[in-house]
């Protein structure tokens, strides 16, 4: 029994061991910096996403309102006469 738990925990180790990385030195590869040109800068692009979710909140901000306002308006009762 122990030689098994002792079998999982290596097994577990080699597993989960970091292999090395290959080297990712090309010489006939062109320069890193050309191709950091090619990579928009996080700066200077506009994602939208503050736009995009203030307008959707505007929209479910109206929408909850005007179903609010009709089941008020199906609420109310007529005057007895």
């Amino acid at each position: 029994m122990v030689s098994k738990i002792a079998l999982i925990g290596l097994t577990a180790a080699l597993a989960f061991a970091p292999l090395p990385a290959p080297a990712q030195t090309n010489p006939s590869a062109a320069p890193a910096a050309a191709n950091a040109v090619s990579i928009p800068n996080r700066a200077t692009v506009r994602s939208g996403a503050h736009r995009t979710r203030s307008q959707h909140r505007n929209t479910l901000n109206r929408q909850k309102a005007r179903a609010t306002a009709e089941h008020a308006r199906h609420l109310r009762v007529p005057p007895n006469k």
